[in-house]
């Protein structure tokens, strides 16, 4: 059987206390608690490694004997362990009555739930105050449009359907609390809170920049030349945009107060137009001439 460390497991050095290896025990557990972590497979095997490395250390003869016997420790106890459960094996046995009908088993010994999160009492066996559950936190992509008008989405938090409200302006790592969303207490205090980090995506229109939005607007080389006037998309719409003549390709346009606003000093960004200037790819024999003649010219 591989050898496991049940010190690193639990996050102390061998040279640990009785009381010290009882605290990292009962801090871990809470963390990766099935009820904690519903339907987390991962959480769940974690939880049993734990209580597989607690349930060795905790016991003066058995510490002992796994320091004593190192990496033969576990051929050690295979080798008498007569065809029952290994040393491995756990099982959750939940009961309808919430959690004070949890046991956990290990073949042949039984830890109540109230042993695992018996720190939640003080020295003089009175329960402590109500302690509150642990935050939570999900991820949420949204476009640069909902970025800068707001918006609103629909999350599922372990099967709970809640709808979140995205106040405009909110930039790409910007994080909404929605309080009490979190994980449920263990001893009756209030719920966590969920944590939603926002993930601004930019598009094949618009790129946001702190509160700047940017855009590249393509025009023709007849327009960059000789002047015109452009249809530009913005946030709020379409606008025109008017093109000098002699305009280069790469140049850049800014409108004021088109961008997103800031949502602590409520000052607006603008609107960064990049103009690309085409080049056609096929043109008549005509226009050649007419190229080559400019070009006599030097333009």
């Amino acid at each position: 059987m591989e050898y496991k460390d049940y010190y690193k497991i639990l996050g102390v050095d061998k040279t640990a206390s009785a009381d010290n290896i009882k605290k990292a025990y009962r801090k871990l557990a809470r963390k990766y608690h099935p009820d904690v972590n519903p339907n987390d497979k991962a959480a769940e095997s974690k939880f049993k490694e734990l209580q597989e490395a607690y349930d060795i250390l905790k016991d003066e003869k058995k510490r002992k004997e796994y320091d004593e016997l190192g990496t033969n420790y576990f051929n050690f106890k295979n080798a008498g362990a007569g065809g029952g459960p290994s040393q491995g094996e756990y099982y959750y046995n939940y009961s309808t009555g919430g959690p004070s009908g949890f046991n956990f088993n290990t073949g042949g010994a039984s830890f109540n739930f109230e042993d695992i999160f018996s720190d939640l009492f003080n020295r003089s066996g009175r329960k402590q105050g109500p302690i509150k559950g642990g935050d939570l936190s999900a991820a949420l992509e949204i476009s640069v449009v909902e970025s800068v008008k707001g918006t609103e989405r629909i999350v599922d938090i372990n099967g709970e359907k809640i709808k979140i409200k995205i106040p405009a302006g909110i930039s790409n790592g910007g994080k909404i609390k929605v309080s009490g969303k979190g994980s449920p207490s263990l001893n009756g205090g209030p719920s966590g809170d969920l944590y939603i980090n926002i993930a601004v995506l930019n598009d094949n229109i618009f790129e946001r920049k702190g509160n700047d939005i940017y855009v590249n607007k393509k025009i023709k080389l007849t327009e960059a030349v000789i002047g015109a006037k452009v249809e530009v998309p913005t946030i709020d719409g379409k606008i025109m945009l008017t093109i000098p003549a002699g305009t280069q390709n790469g140049a850049k346009f800014r409108i004021p107060k088109k961008g997103a606003t800031d949502i602590a000093t409520k000052k607006p960004g603008d609107l960064i137009i990049t103009i690309q200037v085409e080049i056609p790819l096929n043109i008549s024999e005509k226009v050649k001439k007419t190229f080559t003649e400019l070009s006599k010219e030097g333009i």
